[in-house]
């Protein structure tokens, strides 16, 4: 026993005098530490870990001799802010920062946190760099959705990961990715179609659309390339008017109905601008212009935290970026309208320049002559035109910057005779503007996480002019009784802070601040008759957080809880919200959602004392005007797969605050309140055939309201926008270069009445239209061109909400669109 410890004694002794004697020469001048750190390891074959850019930017001059290696790097770390850490056989280089926590987990007897590496960057579309929002981001145990700006942020103990890439309309990508806080991922369409010209982007099938993936949800891929009759002039309704949910019936386009939604319940925005409806102006074309339109979401009900500031659904229009790599121009001419587009890339390629422009050919142009001879029938007349401007900038840091504008102006022109001689000629003119910009900035963090900061402003002004002549004997010869103007502006600037904290494994946290400010102002001629001329404002706070909570691969929710705090000391509203989605197999899910919703401005009824009905827009700062309040509560099952889409959604709604201004026939005005309750159940169907595609939809719905008057509340009645059944489908046939598409739409009836007079006023809806193409090239551009027939069986539809009481009791109707023959052709120079 004493021999073997003699003997380990003396190998110690032997070890430690030979390692004394293997002195360390560090003799370097300007030498980057990387570059000397491999040097050593060549020489000794130490190991070493240290990361690279820490490395390489460190320039070390140093000759000196040291008794160990502990000692030569530990001086090396030193020169350059290091830490040295001997772990094992291993030496690793930290900053001191990291260094220190990891000394502080120690003292408590922790175990080291392990090291959470940041993947971050944005996902575009390989030809024109346009970023891809809310594409689903699938890794080996959870799964992310990129934001509205196509960016991700998320960490990872793994130094590398495996992530599929999903977007609607583009092939799946599979990558592996490396630790970074710059990345690109670029996604290419499924399909693009080849000529002789590069054509960048251009699909040969409807837009792509996903129905049913979350609960009250649907979403619109490069809408403008699809083909449906009616074209440039309202694309966005055109679109969703074929998917359930959304009425069709009435034509109501100034405001959509989604899920029975009153006027002024949904929040309808383009670049984060808010577009207020047109108060029935122009009603066959949409305010934005197709050649701006990216993507389209819709939320019908049930939303997140993080959407909307209304309580009926939202309509979200991201505008493109633009193509940075090439000039783009494009036009279109239609026997109705000129459109016109342009995009110039600027600065190196690092910038986008997009102008776009709408004007309608005639002064006055009616598309519903047909209907003129029909003297229960307003047929009205108009002219519009508007103006896009957008600029987009991305720095070397994959910052961004956008600065997008809207300007519309649209003119409306309606006669017709009232009176109980019908002796009365009404004659109503209204103008509108909408205009807006916002600027906004995304910020993408070097130490994880990304940010956006959005200055939004929008203003809508409309005038109402309202003629009334003595028509003598219907002889033309007139006579001017009295003229009313009314004039509503409503306006809104919105400053918007958001941040999104880089996903963990089970987290994908957002938080939001928000100052807005709107303002109304109500002036008639007729004074004091229904209501006194007023101006209102209210600026408020809103905050929300949210955060999706991912449970496992199949089942995650996303809880989150929004605050409204207006600046006039009443009180708080709080506004928690659930949505939640679970997967029963790769292809079937079922969804969920609840949440409580208020709604600080709103478009009231004033009623005259025939029934007739004029909206006004108001502030709602719970004082003087209720502040509108409503519960959603939505239910789902969906399927989604390669060449089959399939969804149901079932929804009930409480709504509470709706104002309206009556004047009863004594001539005395009243404020009433009320509330409504709306439930349904919305299937939809959709099937691709090759290169065909066909789809239904179906809404069952029930809207019912109720108001107070004088302390006494009414039984349920139904709404004017009540309709029980509305039943849709759509065929589109490509046949390259030749296409096609038909649609149909029939809808059971809506009541159209303000006051229950006991009379039944269900105008049944039906229109079916038709649209075919024809692509092909030039020299110098390509061209589509085709016929759009709208109405083709010319059937008599009317208009949801313009109609009017005349004094003999009978009722006067706004047409709907009839029989109307569009001839286009779009050039893409």
């Amino acid at each position: 026993m004493k021999t073997r410890i003699y003997f380990g004694l003396l190998f110690l002794l032997c070890f430690s005098v030979q390692t004394r004697a293997q002195s360390i020469t560090i003799n370097y001048k300007g030498e980057p530490l990387n570059e000397i750190l491999l040097d050593l390891n060549d020489q000794y074959g130490i190991q070493i870990s240290v990361n690279a850019s820490l490395a390489n930017s460190c320039l070390i001059s140093m000759n000196k001799e040291f008794d160990s290696m502990d000692l030569a790097l530990t001086a090396l770390a030193e020169a350059c802010k290091l830490t040295m850490v001997k772990i094992g056989k291993v030496y690793t280089f930290r900053t001191k920062e990291v260094a220190k926590i990891l000394d502080e987990d120690k003292a408590r007897n922790k175990a080291p946190s392990p090291v959470l590496y940041l993947y971050q960057g944005v996902i575009v579309e390989r030809s024109t760099e346009e970023p891809l929002p809310f594409t689903s981001l699938k890794l080996t145990d959870q799964s992310l959705i990129s934001d509205e700006n196509g960016r991700f942020s998320f960490r990872s103990t793994a130094t590398k990961e495996n992530v599929e890439f999903r977007s609607l309309g583009f092939e799946i990508v599979e990558a592996e990715l490396s630790p970074g806080n710059n990345l690109i991922v670029t996604l290419t369409p499924k399909s693009v179609e080849l000529s002789t010209i590069e054509v960048v982007g251009r699909r040969d099938e409807f837009s792509v659309t996903n129905v049913g993936a979350k609960a009250g949800y649907m979403q619109f891929n490069d809408i403008n390339n699809s083909l449906i009759p009616g074209l440039s002039n309202n694309l966005i309704f055109n679109n969703l008017r074929l998917y359930p949910g959304i009425m069709a019936a009435g034509e109501s386009i100034a405001d959509f109905v989604i899920w029975g939604s009153y006027a002024g319940q949904n929040h309808v925005t383009y670049d984060g601008i808010s577009l207020f409806n047109s108060w029935g102006i122009n009603d066959d074309m949409g305010r934005v212009n197709p050649y701006m339109v990216k993507n389209v979401e819709v939320y019908k009900g049930g939303y997140s935290a993080a959407y909307g500031d209304r309580i009926g659904g939202v309509v979200l229009i991201d505008g493109k970026a633009g193509n940075p790599n090439q000039v783009d121009a494009r036009a279109s001419l239609t026997n109705q309208l000129g459109s016109a587009y342009l995009n110039v890339p600027m600065f190196k390629k690092t910038s986008t320049l997009q102008i776009a422009g709408r004007k309608t050919l005639f002064e006055s142009f009616s598309l519903s002559a047909g209907f003129e001879e029909d003297t229960t029938l307003i047929v009205p007349k108009y002219n519009y035109s508007d103006l896009h401007l957008k600029f987009n900038t991305l720095f070397k840091n994959a910052d961004r910057l956008e600065i997008s504008t809207i300007f519309s102006k649209d003119d409306y022109q309606g006669q017709q005779n009232v009176g109980r001689q019908n002796d009365i000629l009404q004659d109503v003119n209204v103008n509108s503007v909408q205009n807006g910009v916002s600027l906004k900035y995304v910020k993408n963090w070097n130490q994880g996480g990304l940010s956006s900061l959005i200055f939004s402003q929008s203003e809508y002004r409309p005038e109402l002019t309202t003629n009334y002549f003595l028509d003598f004997n219907n002889t033309g010869e007139v006579r001017n009784l009295r003229s009313e103007i009314w004039t509503n502006p409503i306006s809104e600037y919105r400053t918007k802070l958001t941040h999104s904290f880089a996903a963990t494994r089970g987290n994908q946290l957002q938080i939001s601040g928000e100052l807005i400010n709107n303002k109304t102002n109500f002036q008639s001629s007729d004074r004091g008759r229904l209501r006194d001329n007023s101006s209102e404002a209210l600026s408020r706070i809103s905050l929300y957080a949210t955060d999706r909570i991912v449970f496992s691969p199949h089942f995650a929710i996303e809880a989150g809880l929004k605050a409204d705090i207006p600046l006039n000391g009443s009180k708080t509203y709080f506004q928690p919200r659930l949505n939640g989605r679970f997967d029963l197999s790769k292809r079937w899910n079922v969804n969920f959602s609840w949440g409580i919703y208020n709604q600080f401005i709103s478009r009231n009824a004033i009623i005259d004392e025939i029934d007739n009905r004029s909206d006004i827009w108001q502030v709602a700062d719970g004082v003087n005007v209720p502040v509108l309040s409503s519960t959603h509560n939505v239910l789902g099952l969906g399927y989604q797969g390669k060449s089959f889409e399939f969804s149901a959604q079932a929804y009930y709604k409480l709504s509470s605050g709706f104002s309206r201004y009556a004047l009863n026939r004594r001539g005395e005005s009243q404020f009433i309140e009320g509330e409504a309750k709306a439930q349904g159940l919305d299937i939809f169907a959709k099937k691709q055939v090759n290169r065909h595609q066909f789809w239904v939809s179906y809404s069952l719905a029930k809207v019912e309201e109720r108001f107070t008057e004088r302390g006494r509340t009414s039984n349920y009645r139904p709404a004017p926008q009540n309709q029980r059944h509305e039943l849709k489908a759509a065929a589109v046939f490509n046949f390259s270069p030749f296409k096609l598409s038909v649609t149909n739409v029939y809808g059971s009836g809506f009541d159209n009445r303000t006051i229950d007079r006991n009379r039944n006023l269900n105008n049944t809806y039906l229109r079916t239209d038709f649209v075919a193409q024809y692509q092909f090239d030039l020299k110098a551009f390509g061209v589509e061109t085709g016929v759009s027939l709208l109405n083709i069986f010319n059937n008599e539809n009317v208009r949801l909400n313009q109609s009017i009481n005349v004094p003999d009791g009978g009722i006067l109707n706004t047409v709907g669109i009839p029989f109307t023959p569009t001839i286009y052709a779009n050039f893409r120079f």
